[in-house]
């Protein structure tokens, strides 16, 4: 009898190290990829820049003396600057390592959480992670991991309110304690349309919830801040939502064509596979166990996250959004059955199987060339710093920058600059890494509108060819805003790219001199030139409460590409 006692916490523990070492191995996997494709995104650079903008003084802006929003996630800005200031490392490295280290966090909460979901306790089951490998062995988490973007801070908001609301179903409290409501309403904050998916988990809470007291309490405490930050967006940059949904045009539905990317987001993964065996072998009988039970808080939230992430599966194909705007669906999707119970049904063991066995495959053999970090030609494929792309002071990617003057591209153009501009400016097709490297006095014209405010209030007749990338701004328009009233510029001093796949705004049916005349006209009349003074005037009270008057107005508002359209519209 003294024997057998004593083999018996031996057993116990090997079989919580084998425990441990089940959950553990996903997250060892996702560090690995993660690390493996470590990179900065030239969209990353965006956000760096913009960081530096707000330590030289000049306000979140892209340009300073231009109030534009060119960040997608404000409160991703707002982590790094802090970030930037506490840690000892170069601003890409703090945005790298964050992003890689919030998302093995966020997958370490996701499987956490899932395991506060399950239905009443069953001896003879064995707890298994199985969801959670969809997110570990697919190579596309691995990239956006890192790149300088939003998407560990997002693994991380969502896996904490997911995992600490699936606590709370399983106590009496009414209601969740009110720090969690205020970290659920944070989702605008890191991209305004995760605005449905925090709706949804606040939803599932609320419709649990005893009285109408409770409920106004908990939803004011998860408004406060996002309210408070749609104000001050509102009067500081005069719109009502981030610069960049304007530049895509992110009301705009893009068609078959957003079906079509985010079919190939996992398509050669045959990422249905494990989606479906998840269904089969997660959801229907831990919603059949909810139903018997009348378990309503626990039915609410695991439907709130399938339904928030198949919406913004439906958001990602209506913009055209690629497999980064899917990643937070499957997370959402994925989530409640991150982990799962095989017990003798040989349905759930024959699911638990297919998803082990997919995501042995994937992680050891599966690579889409889409998903690879992307490398400019001559560049290190895990470039992080300006050193690791030539762009340092003195490198050799920035040898064309020759001093003062107006740059097309990396040509210097021999006429005069308008005489309001900083005394260098560069207008370029392509501003991340270049406008970061470059620095904050230097005056970088966007020419596909993301950072700059009169790109993206021009008018889109028809989708181009990628998301994101289809108001280039007409050169007319780029003549009369960058050199001075009597300068000689001509066509052919702003050559167009060699490779250059974005769709043509304007209508050109005037000589260019004429255009660029019309151009100059168009941007001193009434309308115009006040939209763009609520941007760029001094900021002062008055100024604050007139651009959140004009705010809806001028969201709406859109230029004619074509300069005698926008003289005819606005001038006469």
């Amino acid at each position: 009898m003294a024997a057998e006692s004593s083999l018996r916490p031996r057993a116990a523990v090997r079989a919580q190290s084998l425990t441990w070492l089940l959950f553990a191995l996903p997250l060892v996997v996702l560090a690995v990829g993660s690390w493996r494709y470590r990179w900065m995104s030239d969209d990353g650079f965006i956000n760096l820049r913009v960081v530096r903008q707000i330590q030289d003084g000049h306000g979140p802006v892209f340009n300073a003396g231009e109030r534009v929003e060119a960040s997608t996630s404000p409160l991703w800005v707002a982590v790094l600057t802090v970030a930037d200031w506490v840690l000892p490392f170069s601003l890409e490295w703090i945005a790298v390592i964050l992003g890689i280290v919030m998302t093995i966090a966020g997958a370490a909460f996701v499987m956490w959480g899932a395991t506060q979901l399950f239905p009443d306790r069953d001896g003879d089951a064995i707890v298994v992670p199985t969801g959670i490998w969809v997110l570990a062995a697919f190579a596309a988490q691995w990239k956006f991991a890192s790149s300088g973007l939003e998407n560990g801070l997002f693994a991380l908001w969502f896996s904490v309110s997911f995992a600490f609301l699936a606590r709370w179903t399983r106590g009496r409290a009414d209601a969740p304690p009110l720090w969690l409501a205020t970290v659920v309403g944070l989702g605008p904050l890191i991209r305004p349309d995760l605005a449905v998916l925090a709706g949804l988990l606040l939803l599932a809470v609320v419709l649990t919830m005893p009285d109408w007291g409770t409920r106004l309490r908990f939803l004011a405490a998860a408004a406060v801040i996002p309210v408070a930050y749609e104000i001050f967006r509102m009067g500081y940059y005069g719109l009502l939502v981030p610069n960049t949904a304007l530049a895509k045009e992110a009301s705009q539905s893009w068609g078959s064509k957003g079906w079509e990317y985010v079919w190939d987001s996992g398509e050669e993964y045959w990422l249905w596979l494990p989606l479906a065996a998840l269904v089969v072998g997660g959801y229907v009988p831990m919603i059949r166990a909810y139903r018997a039970a009348r378990d309503r808080r626990r039915l609410l939230l695991v439907g709130a996250c399938f339904v928030g992430g198949a919406a913004q599966i439906v958001y990602a194909a209506r913009v055209g959004g690629g497999v980064r705007m899917v990643l937070p669906a499957l997370t959402a999707i994925i989530a409640p059955v991150a982990v799962t119970r095989v017990d003798r049904s040989i349905l759930r063991a024959l699911a638990t199987a297919v998803i082990l066995v997919w995501a042995v495959v994937c992680a050891g053999f599966v690579r889409s060339i889409h998903d690879r970090p992307f490398s400019f030609v001559g560049v290190p494929l895990n470039a992080i710093t300006l050193e690791d792309h030539g762009w340092q002071r003195d490198g050799p990617a920035r040898a064309w920058v020759r001093g003062e003057g107006v740059y097309w591209g990396q040509q210097l153009v021999d006429a005069p600059r308008h005489p309001g501009l900083p005394p260098t400016v560069v207008a370029s097709f392509g501003v991340g890494l270049s406008s970061y490297a470059i620095g904050t006095d230097v005056y970088v014209l966007d020419m596909l509108g993301l950072g700059d405010a009169f790109t993206s209030h021009l008018t889109l007749a028809r989708r181009g060819v990628a998301p994101g990338h289809e108001k280039p701004l007409p050169r007319p328009w780029v003549a009369a805003r960058l050199f001075a009233d009597n300068a000689q510029v001509g066509e052919a001093d702003l050559p167009l790219p060699p490779i250059f796949t974005a769709r043509p705004l304007d209508n050109p049916r005037d000589p260019f001199a004429t255009r660029v005349a019309d151009a100059r006209e168009a941007l001193q009349c009434g309308e115009l030139r006040a939209l763009l003074g609520r941007s760029s005037r001094p900021m002062s009270l008055g100024r604050f409460i007139g651009n959140v008057w004009h705010a809806p107005w001028d969201t709406r508002e859109r230029i004619p590409p074509e300069p005698a359209d926008a003289v005819a519209k606005y001038c006469r």
